[in-house]
This record gives structure tokens, C-alpha cells and sequence, in this order.
């Protein structure tokens, strides 16, 4: 069937049935339809709490191009008929997704600079575009089975494999045919080219001539990541001061070969011909060198010079048949050269069980929701300040934390703060040294994304100098699309900036995906693989509080870690039980605790008689041998929580350790 695209109609006048007949064309044409939210509707509270930064209008367009189905589970199969007409009957006004890199792709210029460029002629032009709400356009080209177009971001988006773009019927978009042009199918299209990604690429990269930078424009060669940049500004400068199209060719080629390494000649010529056409569209009126030459020119008269200069001998060809390479510019070296013998491996610190937090590392800690990451952050923290030991690792020092929380207010804070520091309050100087070292928010609204927040964020850094920065949870940080791999790369890339310019070591806190929350790697975490491609090292919770299993991963470690833990949400500590302990003690240890009373101290005789009762209720146990057993576990596994104090000759009084009560033994 011919492909319904309803050209020259905006989404909201196309009615109900011509609706119908859209989608099911766009089906039949092979489209990989989603439904995304709309902007009728009510924002679900999810959506909000996943992106606490943006205001109300900012979050309805976001969540308006939002899908509401895990759309990745589409770019290897087409949704089904049934699919789509189900998602039509349940999400009637929503907003539609097509998923790029399949059947097309699109270039996606949001701005007139990036529509003149796609319209110019400078790359393929094709006969069906889109224009969008903000008055950008769609251009939509065939897929080119020669060649891998990915889905990227620049002045010119690409909208290639893994990714999408809305379609008409979409609220305010709408489709064009140029020039009245026949479109039956996607076939009709045209595609692009390398050549036209080669130009697309230079764009994005170069742009308009700019010959002032805050850097000192020179015409010495230059290292890798600045050569780009530099050839531009020289191309702009050489075509103000006048000289002709070849002369500015052969100046670039020139001065590419003092760079270590050159560039290909292929990219000199491309970054000088994006430059030379486009000052020339932008000024057809120049009186400049290069006026006598147009666009249309340059793919004819110029390609003759090009010729002439491309078929001389490669320059890098040449270096290498002349020898001159006489250093290696990447600065590799044998490992029987000095260089190694010299470096000192242990100048690394290592702040915490070897190889698992240590100077400038990143960390991850991964658990589903509500299983106790925050408390591990802090009862982690209280152990960092002091230079003790925690979960069987000790610290190498007192550390200096900073903890950016982002979900609990200062209040309530501050009494799980001082829950975490109460097992250093026998001990005065510690407990002090811990309080000093930590550096705390509550309910801190940054977002990673904007640059006034990351800059805060740096300038706060900077001001109290911490070894270790927790930010918790990653998710609140970020205002970006969760499942976009590119976004959270853009977002780890400015932690890792940070890192890089304050030498701080980074953990962060992020949720696992629901149905892989008992899932060990860390391939789990909600979002992706970007987080686990991130870490140097990671700690992962599972299982059901308050039975927790901890699962450690590093890079530098022999092999992967795991321990069962008990963690006390009443008292805040981590115990890590071991391997050949079993969970169900803990457990008959917590349950006696539970029932033990803040305001009575017991006999040996007598507690038991608690776990006997507190056994029995909870079905776990019965009999006097189980409550004997019941009360080792709790000396055991609950030390910090429930005391014992021996009185020779007389009584073990056992009682928990928040009991203000008169102590008995005083008067004994």
C-alpha cells in the first residue's frame, strides 16, 4: 500500500479515522510505531520524580515525547498490528514515535542555520521532511544497506540506529513533499552518502569561519584534539586576508604537516571545503580571494587542483619512506624502558578494602529501591571519617566525605547521621575527628546537566577539599533521558571532569531495573550498560532486608566479593555474616532484639524465656534448647545492639544498648 503521510496537515487536524489509516500504513510500510505521552495529559508522578529540576511546562513537552512502552524492546522486532491498535484504543491522543535506523533515518536540524545547511546542497537533498513543533525539520532519507549510520548529536542531530523521532499524527508536526514529488513508498527516497556523512561530520565539528578564541591561533603544528578546531580558524583567517581558493588549500595541506600526527589529507580537504562553501553562502558578496568562486564552481574548477595536489605522493607516505618519525607521538614505550621502573605503583591510595575505593576511583552502588543504599552510604561514611574499619575492610585514614543527598530533608538527616556516629560516642576525640569530616546535604536540587548546577557542585568541591564525594541517588542529578545510553555517558563524563580536575574519589548511588533487582552484575542498573562500563568498582545489594547480600566487583581485584550482611535499620550498622553462617540465625537473633524491652534488663534466665515467647510467635523455633541458641545468635550477630554486663559471682544482665534505665548492678 502507498504510504498515508497526510502531507501539509499538522497532527491535530488530522481526524480520528485518517489517524487510523496513518498508523496502520506507517505499519504496513515496516515502521516500528511507539506510543509516546501528549500533551493533554496528566504527568504521572514517576515521570515527575525522575526529573525533579524541570518546571512544569519543561516536564509536559518532555513527557509529550516520552515513550510509554520500553521501546528498545522494538528495534529488532516490528510491533505488531494488534500492538498499535491496542496502544490507539488505550493512549487515543497520545503523541507517535517512529524508530530510526531500520527503515530510515532522519536528520534532525532544530535550528535555520542547520535547515539552510541540509537544504543548501552541500549533501543529499530529499523530497519528505517534517516540520516540528519548535520550527525545525525532519529530513528523512532511505536506509543505505552500505553503510552504518548511528544515532548522534551535534548541531545536526542523526537520527540512526537507536534512535526515534515523532511522526505526524503527533501534536504540531507535519509532513512536506517537495516540490509535489510522488512518494509511494520509502523506497522513493533518496539516502545518504558517505560523502554526505563526511560533510554532515564537518559541520558538526567546524561551522562558521571563527578566528577569535580565547586560545592564540599559531600556525606551528598542534597535538591531536585541537587540530580541527585550529585548521579551522586558520582557513577563516587566510580567507579574510584575501587569499585565492588554492592557495588556501595548499596552506592548509602545508601547515597540517607540522602537526604531531598530521591529519589524513582527505580531512584537511573536507574541513577546508566545509569552511571555503560555507562563508561563501553566507556571504555571496565578499570581495575576499575566494569570491570569484561559488559552490557550484568548487565541485568543478576546484576539483581539478584537489586532483593535482591529491595525486602527489601522501605526506605521510612520504615521512614514512623518508624515516623521519623519530619519537612516538602517543608517548608508548617498552616495558623494559626506565619509564616503568621509575613509576611508583603504590602512590595510588587505596581508601578502603584494597582495591575497592581508592584515589580517584569510581564507584557504583547498585540496589533495587528502599533496600537500605542510602544506610549503606552512611553507616559507609561514618566508618570513612573516623579511619575505621566497616564491613570487614578497614580504611587507610580519616577521610574527608562529602555526601550529596538528594531525597531525605535536613531533618531527618541529621537523626540518621547522628544514628550512624552513636557507636563512636564512647570515644570522644573519634567521634569528633568523624563529625568534622563529614560534609552533608539534605534534599539537595542540583542537576548534573546544567551547567550552573556542575558548577556549584565544582566550586563547592573546591571549597571543602573531601577525598570522597557520594552522590545519592544518580538519578535525582540527572535530567536527562534515563535510557539513553548517550545522555547518561554525557552525564558520567562530567563526573568524570570532576574527578580529573579535584581528585576525588566518586561513588554513586543508582537503582537496579525492576525485574532484574536480584540480578549479581551490574549490567542491571536501570539505564543500561553505561553505568557498569563507568565503574572501577562496584557494590551491589540484593535479597530482603534486613538479611542483605553485599556482592563486591573491582578491576583491580583478584575476583568478585560476596558476604551476607545483617543490617540494623533501628541502630544503623552493617554486620557482615559469614559464609558458613546461616541468614535464619540472624534472623532469630533480630527477632529477639525486636522483642527485648528498652526499659528492663535481663537475666540469662529471663531472656530466654523472651526468645522462647518472641520464637514461638514468629514460628521460627520452640523448645529451651532453640531460646539457648537464640540468645548466642544475639551476642553474636547484635553486639552493638544488645549489651551484656557480668557481674562475678552473681549475674549476666543483657539489655539493649539505647536503655537509660538505672543499671542494676550498680547496687549489687
Amino acid at each position: 500500500m502507498p504510504i498515508e503521510i497526510k502531507p501539509n496537515f499538522v497532527g491535530q487536524d488530522i481526524q480520528n479515522d485518517e489517524r487510523k489509516d496513518m498508523l496502520i500504513s506507517y505499519h504496513e510500510n515496516f515502521f516500528h510505531l511507539i506510543p509516546c505521552g501528549s500533551t493533554t495529559d496528566v504527568i504521572p508522578e514517576y515521570f515527575k520524580s525522575r526529573h525533579p529540576f524541570e518546571d512544569d511546562i519543561v516536564l509536559q513537552k518532555r513527557w509529550s515525547k516520552t515513550p510509554r512502552v520500553k521501546w528498545a524492546d522494538y528495534t529488532k522486532k516490528q510491533p505488531t498490528l494488534n500492538e498499535v491498535k491496542q496502544w490507539y484504543l488505550q493512549y487515543p491522543e497520545c503523541n507517535w514515535a517512529a524508530i530510526t535506523g531500520i527503515t530510515f533515518v532522519v536528520l534532525d536540524a532544530d535550528t535555520q542555520e542547520a535547515c539552510e545547511f541540509c537544504e543548501s546542497g552541500e549533501i543529499t537533498r530529499t523530497i519528505l521532511k517534517q516540520k516540528t513543533p519548535r520550527g525545525g525539520y525532519h529530513y528523512f532519507y532511505a536506509i543505505n544497506d552500505d553503510l552504518k549510520i548511528r544515532n548522534t548529536t551535534g548541531k545536526l542531530d542523526i537520527r540512526g540506529e537507536g534512535g526515534y523521532v515523532m511522526v505526524s499524527p503527533s501534536f504540531n508536526y507535519k509532513f512536506e513533499v517537495v516540490n509535489g514529488a510522488v512518494l509511494d513508498s520509502l523506497d522513493d527516497l533518496p539516502t545518504l552518502t558517505s560523502q554526505d556523512m563526511n560533510v554532515i561530520y564537518d559541520y558538526n565539528n567546524t561551522g562558521k569561519i571563527n578566528v577569535d578564541s580565547k586560545t592564540p591561533l599559531t600556525t606551528d603544528g598542534v597535538q591531536t584534539g585541537m587540530r580541527n578546531d585550529t585548521l579551522a580558524r586558520l582557513v577563516g583567517k587566510w580567507i579574510l586576508e584575501g587569499w585565492g581558493m588554492r592557495e588556501v588549500v595548499i596552506k592548509a595541506l602545508d601547515w597540517n604537516q607540522t602537526n604531531t600526527p598530521p591529519m589524513s589529507v582527505q580531512e584537511v580537504l573536507n574541513t577546508t571545503q566545509s569552511i571555503c562553501t560555507g562563508h561563501l553562502k553566507r556571504n555571496p558578496s565578499d570581495e575576499s580571494g575566494i569570491q570569484k568562486w561559488n559552490t557550484s564552481q568548487w565541485q568543478i574548477q576546484l576539483t581539478d587542483d584537489l586532483k593535482e595536489i591529491m595525486d602527489q605522493e601522501d605526506p605521510i607516505e612520504q615521512a614514512k619512506k623518508e624515516n623521519v618519525v623519530d619519537s612516538d607521538p602517543l608517548g608508548l614505550r617498552p616495558f623494559n624502558d626506565p619509564f616503568w621502573d621509575a613509576m611508583d605503583s603504590d602512590r595510588i591510595e587505596q581508601y578502603w578494602g584494597d582495591a575497592f575505593v581508592f584515589e580517584q576511583s569510581r564507584v557504583l552502588l547498585l540496589g533495587k529501591p528502599k533496600i537500605g543504599k542510602s544506610h549503606w552510604l552512611g553507616a559507609f561514611a561514618a566508618a570513612a571519617t573516623t579511619g575505621t574499619e566497616f564491613m570487614g575492610r578497614s580504611f587507610s585514614r580519616p577521610l574527608k566525605v562529602m555526601w550529596l543527598q538528594a531525597e531525605i530533608i535536613h531533618e531527618f538527616l541529621k537523626k540518621r547521621i547522628e544514628m550512624y556516629y552513636q557507636p563512636f560516642h564512647h570515644d570522644p576525640e573519634l567521634y569528633n575527628i568523624g563529625k568534622s569530616n563529614l560534609i552533608a546535604s539534605g534534599r539537595l536540587r542540583k542537576n548534573l546537566m546544567r551547567d550552573s548546577d556542575i558548577d556549584a557542585i565544582a566550586e563547592s568541591i573546591e571549597y571543602h577539599k573531601p577525598d570522597l564525594v557520594m552522590i545519592d541517588p544518580i538519578i535525582n542529578f540527572f535530567s536527562g533521558e534515563e535510557n539513553s545510553n548517550s545522555e547518561i555517558h554525557e552525564m558520567l563524563s562530567r563526573i568524570d571532569k570532576l574527578i580529573e580536575l579535584y581528585k576525588v574519589a566518586v561513588i554513586i548511588a543508582h537503582h537496579t531495573g525492576k525485574e532484574r533487582a536480584d540480578d549479581l552484575s551490574f549490567m542491571s542498573a536501570r539505564g543500561g550498560s553505561a553505568f557498569a562500563g563507568w565503574m572501577d568498582s562496584g557494590v551491589k545489594l540484593s535479597g530482603k532486608k534486613p538479611n542483605i547480600t553485599l556482592f563486591y566487583e573491582a578491576r583491580n581485584a583478584r575476583e568478585p566479593d560476596q558476604h551476607l550482611a545483617y543490617f540494623d535499620f533501628e541502630r544503623g550498622y552493617f554486620k557482615v555474616v559469614d559464609a558458613q553462617d546461616s541468614p535464619d540465625e540472624v534472623e532469630i537473633a533480630r527477632v529477639v532484639a525486636s522483642a527485648m524491652s528498652k526499659q528492663k534488663f535481663y537475666t540469662r534466665q529471663e531472656l530466654e524465656l523472651v526468645a522462647r515467647q518472641a520464637l514461638k510467635e514468629n514460628e521460627l523455633a520452640s523448645g529451651e534448647r532453640a531460646a539457648r541458641y537464640a540468645v548466642s545468635y544475639v551476642q553474636k550477630y547484635l553486639g552493638e545492639r544488645v549489651k551484656s554486663h557480668n557481674v562475678p559471682g552473681k549475674n549476666t544482665w543483657y539489655y539493649l544498648s539505647d536503655n537509660e534505665m538505672k543499671r542494676p548492678w550498680s547496687e549489687e
